[in-house]
């Protein structure tokens, strides 16, 4: 008997949602999509400014006499070894940092260069010349 009440409940209840609801209205507690204020545009990140008193490469931190400099190189490579028979691969990376300011003693460097190297297999690579 409760489940005949309760699906009777339910056949009533479903057409008048539904009728409360018409083509084109927006749902109960939801705005309409034109209504809905925009989100502010995402600001442009600033140029960065080049250290011309250093060189190439350089640009300045905002908000500070530092100047940096980034660079580095990856190689990647996969064959046949010539003297066995077998396969390999080899990666290697390298990468620079370099800084330089002023200071009330004068001018600061500093420097900061890591290389790495990961064989796999038969090849045998020579040294990765940077």
């Amino acid at each position: 008997m409760r489940r005949i009440a309760a699906f009777a409940t339910a056949l009533l209840l479903i057409p008048a949602a539904a009728s409360a609801q018409s083509i084109g209205q927006s749902l109960p507690g939801r705005s309409d999509p034109l209504e809905r204020p925009a989100k502010p545009l995402a600001q442009k990140p600033a140029a960065a400014r080049p250290c011309p008193e250093y060189g190439a490469g350089f640009v300045r931190i905002e908000g500070s006499s530092l100047c940096v400099r980034a660079g580095g190189a990856v190689r990647a490579e996969f064959g046949k070894s010539s003297s066995r028979n077998g396969y390999g691969s080899a990666a290697d990376g390298m990468v620079h940092l370099e800084s330089r300011g002023q200071t009330g003693l004068g001018e600061v460097r500093s420097v900061l260069q890591v290389r790495g190297r990961v064989d796999r297999g038969d090849l045998s690579a020579g040294p990765f010349r940077y």
